[in-house]
């Protein structure tokens, strides 16, 4: 298989993930990382690819969401929640990187399943109710999201999604909220893998990168384009599918199926 054979498969995969993700504002790495598994890469070499990507995708989604008018960062609200995200984020990102370094694969690919169907059924249980706004659900929810984004390279979106919409903010909002945090929590999370001499495969590296940066302007699109309530509806529903495709993954992985 010569390098385009790679590459094409590589960048179409990371485009459809990004697109989704950058959309919703969930899915990349937890759809991304399941898969690249079953291709036969290994987590620690991954994990970093994903967060490279997602690095340079997520600072251009934002700026198309702010073109779009996704975002308001005027408003308190949003102030607040962007702020918990990154500091909350950058915390856990540097401790979950420092903990993913050392546990097996099969934890990790066990973990990847299974925080992801937690957060699908509980968000398709609450996902519709809108509560008061509470800095401490917003922390509460943003230590747990960062320590999966390190960890997995996934597992982030779903959970600040969910809870930025039971906590009141809309869904557009929450999406391009989402994306320009993980920007700054994907930035920190490769320099770490960088100090810690992580194993970088290059083919892949490209390719996901290309391919994410790619989708990144067409997402905030049609984000701004979806009513808020299709927006919610759809949001609710991914998390589920999400569940569905990390579970598959891990029985196929584990020789179970």
């Amino acid at each position: 298989m010569n390098l385009i054979e790679v590459l094409i498969p590589l960048f179409v995969l990371a485009f459809v993930s990004e697109y989704v993700a950058a959309t919703l504002g969930m899915g990349y790495g937890t759809t991304l990382a399941p898969i690249l598994l079953i291709f036969g890469y290994e987590p620690l070499v991954l994990v970093p690819v994903i967060l490279f990507s997602q690095l340079f995708a997520g600072f251009i989604a934002a700026g198309f969401h702010h073109k779009f008018q996704n975002i308001d960062v005027r408003d308190e609200k949003q102030q607040k929640a962007i702020g918990i995200f990154i500091i909350t984020g950058v915390s856990g990102v540097i401790i979950s990187t420092l903990v993913g370094i050392s546990i097996p694969s099969l934890l990790v690919k066990l973990y990847i399943a299974c925080i992801v169907i937690i957060v699908g059924l509980l968000t398709l249980i609450n996902g519709f109710e809108e509560g008061t706004y509470s800095i401490k659900r917003i922390t509460g929810v943003g230590v747990v999201a960062a320590f999966n984004k390190g960890l997995s390279g996934g597992g982030y979106g779903p959970i600040v999604i969910a809870g930025q919409m039971i906590s009141g903010l809309g869904p557009r909002a929450a999406v391009a909220i989402t994306a320009l945090v993980e920007g700054v929590i994907c930035a920190v999370g490769v320099l770490m893998y960088i100090l810690l001499a992580a194993p970088v495969d290059m083919i892949l590296l490209i390719g996901i990168t290309a391919g994410a940066i790619a989708a990144a302007p067409l997402s905030a699109f049609t984000t701004a384009k979806l009513k808020q309530e299709q927006l919610r509806v759809a949001i609710a529903v991914s998390i589920v599918l999400i569940g569905v495709v990390a579970l598959i993954s891990v029985l196929l992985t584990s020789n179970v199926v």
